[in-house]
Parts: C-alpha cells; sequence; structure tokens
C-alpha cells in the first residue's frame, strides 16, 4: 500500500478535515482516562466487542481537542478497515505513522490511538521500542482480548502502561442512552450502546444476535482456527444461556461428546472475548478454592446476550436479577466469588459482602439461611439480600443497589 493510499484510508477516520461524532459522553470512562492521558504510559482499554471501545476514543479525542490540542497532532488507526486486510503487519504501524507525519507537519507529541491492536501480531514489540526510545508518542490502544492483551502487557509492557476494561452500559449509563428506561428494558435487552439507543425491540433482538455472531467468529474462530465452529457455538450458546450456572467439563463433554480438554479451552477463548466471566469458590484456603469439586459459576458479560440466546425470557426472571447484580459487582471488585454448603448458599461474596438476590418480594427462608450460615463462620463480611422492592435492614431493592 503506498504512502497516497493510506492517507486516503486514514483521512475516514481521522479528525483532521471534519468535525468528530463521539455520541453520548461515558463520563466514568472518560474522567477517568482522560487523567492519564499525558503520562507517558501506554493507555489500553480492554474489553468485550462493541462494548463501546471505539466511541471512547472519539470522545478522548473530543476531549483533547477541547482542552487546546492540535487536530493534527492526533493520529487514528482502525485495524479493521478492510483496506488493511493485507496489510496487517508491523510495517502497517510504521507507513501510518510515516504517512501521517508528512502529511500533518506535526512537530508536537503524536496522540496515536491503535483500535483492535490484537489484529497485528507481536505489536507490543514495536510499541515498546517506540515508547524506549522516548519518541513524542502517547499509544492509547484498544483490544477485544482479555488474554492477549494481558499477556503483552504483563510481559514486554511491565510497568509501561494503564489498562481500563470497558463494560456495556452500567444500568445508570442505560437510562442516559434509552427512552425506556426500566429496569425490565435493561433486564432484557442488556447494556451495548448501540442496543439502548434502538427503539425497535425486534431490531434489538437481530443486533444481540449479530454482536454474538461476531465474537464468536472474529474474536474466537478466526482467532484461534477452530475448525469445528458448530460445535463451539453450540457450546457458547449453551453456556451463556445458562448464565450463573455451575459448569462441569465432565458433563459437558459427555452431553457434547467432545473431550474435556477442548471444551476447558473453548470456555478459556469465551473468557477471553469477554462474553463470560468466571465466579470461583469462596476460601480462604487456597486448597479449597482450588479443589476440582469447587466448580466454578460462569456469568454473561451482558443481559441482552443471554436473552438473544435463550428464549425462555419470561421465565428466568430469577437468572436476569442475579447476572445484573453480578455486572453491576464486576464494575467494582476485581475478585468475585460464591459460597455453597450443605445446602446453604450465597450468590456472591465480594469486598467485605455476602451478597443473595431474588426475584420475589416473597422472601424464601433459604435466602436468609445462607446468608446467616455464611456469617456463622465469617463474620466480618456484611450480610446482604437484593429484592425487588422490598427494603428492610440488610434488604435492599434492586434499583437501590444498582444506582448506589
Amino acid at each position: 500500500m503506498d504512502e497516497k493510499t493510506v492517507i486516503d484510508v486514514l483521512k475516514k477516520w481521522n479528525v483532521w478535515e471534519k468535525k468528530i461524532d463521539a455520541g453520548i459522553k461515558r463520563k466514568k470512562y472518560i474522567d477517568k482516562i482522560y487523567s492519564f492521558i499525558e503520562r507517558k504510559e501506554i493507555i489500553a482499554l480492554k474489553g468485550i466487542r462493541r462494548s463501546g471501545k471505539s466511541t471512547i476514543i472519539n470522545q478522548l479525542i473530543k476531549e483533547l481537542i477541547k482542552n487546546k490540542v492540535d487536530k493534527k497532532q492526533i493520529l487514528y488507526l482502525n485495524l479493521e478497515d478492510y483496506n488493511f486486510v493485507n496489510e496487517l503487519n508491523l510495517e502497517l504501524f510504521e507507513k501510518a505513522l510515516k504517512a501521517y507525519l508528512k502529511y500533518s507537519k506535526n512537530k508536537k507529541k503524536t496522540y496515536f490511538f491503535i483500535d483492535e491492536i490484537q489484529q497485528v501480531k507481536n505489536w507490543e514489540k514495536w510499541i515498546r521500542t517506540k515508547y524506549d526510545l522516548n519518541e513524542k508518542i502517547k499509544f492509547i490502544i484498544t483490544g477485544s482480548s482479555a488474554s492477549l492483551l494481558s499477556k503483552e502487557l504483563s510481559t514486554l509492557l511491565t510497568g509501561r502502561n494503564i489498562s481500563f476494561i470497558i463494560r456495556p452500559l452500567s444500568f445508570e449509563e442505560f437510562q442516559d442512552f434509552s427512552k425506556n428506561k426500566s429496569l425490565e428494558e435493561y433486564l432484557k435487552f442488556g447494556g451495548f450502546p448501540e442496543v439502548a439507543l434502538e427503539e425497535n425491540q425486534e431490531k434489538k433482538n437481530v443486533i444481540l444476535q449479530q454482536y454474538f455472531e461476531d465474537i464468536i467468529h472474529k474474536d474466537i474462530i478466526d482467532r484461534y482456527d477452530i475448525r469445528n465452529s458448530k460445535q463451539l457455538i453450540q457450546i457458547a450458546r449453551y453456556l451463556v444461556s445458562v448464565s450463573g450456572s455451575k459448569v462441569s467439563i465432565n458433563k459437558l463433554s459427555k452431553v457434547f461428546g467432545i473431550s474435556k480438554d477442548t471444551i476447558s479451552n473453548y470456555i478459556n477463548y469465551l473468557i477471553d472475548a469477554y462474553l463470560l466471566q468466571e465466579v470461583s469458590f469462596f476460601s480462604f484456603s487456597a486448597k479449597v478454592k482450588h479443589d476440582v469439586t469447587k466448580l466454578p459459576k460462569l456469568y454473561a458479560l451482558d443481559n441482552g446476550l443471554v436473552n438473544a440466546v435463550n428464549i425462555k425470557y419470561s421465565k428466568n426472571q430469577g437468572q436476569m436479577f442475579e447476572n445484573t447484580v453480578f455486572l453491576k459487582l464486576a464494575e467494582e471488585y476485581d475478585e468475585i466469588n460464591y459460597w455453597d454448603c450443605l445446602g446453604s448458599e450465597v450468590d456472591f461474596i465480594a469486598g467485605n459482602k455476602a451478597i443473595n438476590v431474588t426475584s420475589s418480594d416473597k422472601i424464601h427462608e433459604r435466602e436468609n439461611k445462607g446468608l446467616e450460615d455464611f456469617h456463622k463462620k465469617h463474620k466480618k463480611f456484611v450480610k446482604l439480600l437484593i429484592t425487588p422492592t422490598v427494603k428492610k435492614e440488610k434488604m435492599i431493592p434492586i434499583l437501590d443497589f444498582l444506582k448506589s
């Protein structure tokens, strides 16, 4: 690809000669990320596909311009542009940077945004070289793979990066985006920004199903060269539809007729793509915590995806309540666990809280029993029961919890 073609492609995406469309501001992310914009470290934005990473890039660019940074100091490279499909190598970075510097004549710092950076192998070596040479470049990168980015950032780029996970909209953000601000709408269609902005329910479902397909194909099948894609899709659909359930690799292996190693790999890929997140058994003992009999739970990273692959929405209100509480906790805590013992259960252990979730205001005895039994063994934890509307001591309505 020659220099002129590179510039022509870059002009489509950059703000050099046009206004920027930044959408509805996601203030909680922008304020936090922008506070690091003048530090040297690479900023890495990670998260599930379509969660809004590219929009946040545009919002960061808008903040730069608002703070008197010249448009020509900004370079945005979208590695998913079809023009680059045969150019996804380290040389593309050099071509883009060289063409941009010649075109912009920028002598000041360059704010270099690279979207979906995992598309280029060994990207971290190129960026580290530029970083260590103290070139006047601030890198802001995005990626849709958890382990791929984590691996590179924790090896060659240790101490050289600050990472942020970008998630679908929280309920509070959802209320800013959606005209139908109800909890029921959030439970059913989730928090992907484009889905929240779409008013037609049929179109919402179509978009969500397409998102699911894109995540599976682009972030797993294509990346890991999966041969039996139908098999993977079946397992992914099943695991997302039973979000919040304990997962036995042995049972899945028997049901789907696939080896345990393959099942394990598939689950890791789904977690890598931010489609699922693991919640393990709570224990202060590493031996107990990693006991193979203590099965992990897997939760979906968006309610809409659960309902897009599960046609029984009317029958899974409890599941959606629990998944919604999980999503709120995942925003705030790096580690979330569950606990059970002799029939007593606690849905979530996070920070200093032991939390159960019920979708009925007729509180079943088992909800409080689980919390009480756990508290007898671990007195430092605060007990909390999340309900539809009941508000009492140690009980909180889900709307209050989501807004807290």
